[in-house]
């Protein structure tokens, strides 16, 4: 599952895959799943963690975890945050103009045996 970021944001009109910030004394795999309900009216469960990559940029730091993710319900999907979405093959990944900070994640799903994301 593939969110294009807003216009109004950091890196407006590239692709990344969504989640947000951890809150305070907040569990990675409980704020993942709270922030794509937040963003997308979805219920995940987080399954196992994938990739972890950190990138400076030049006024912020981004550690970006991805994890694994079961859609739990998906009938009230909605964008709340994102311009668009797509849902992606692997092999079809690197044709995005992806975020930097994803393209690692990106890389290394194209060489996973992951079938789609």
């Amino acid at each position: 599952f593939c969110a294009m970021r807003p216009k109004d944001k950091t890196f407006p009109g590239m692709w990344e895959f969504p989640g947000g910030k951890i809150e305070e004394g907040e569990e990675p795999k409980r704020a993942l799943e709270r922030e794509i309900k937040e963003e997308l009216n979805i219920d995940i469960r987080a399954d196992k963690l994938f990739d972890e990559v950190q990138k400076e940029y030049e006024e912020f730091v981004i550690k970006l975890s991805t994890y694994s993710c079961t859609v739990l319900d998906f009938s009230d999907f909605k964008l709340v945050e994102h311009q668009d979405f797509k849902w992606m093959k692997k092999e079809s990944l690197m044709t995005l103009d992806w975020v930097p900070t994803d393209i690692p994640t990106v890389e290394k799903l194209c060489k996973t045996k992951v079938q789609s994301i």
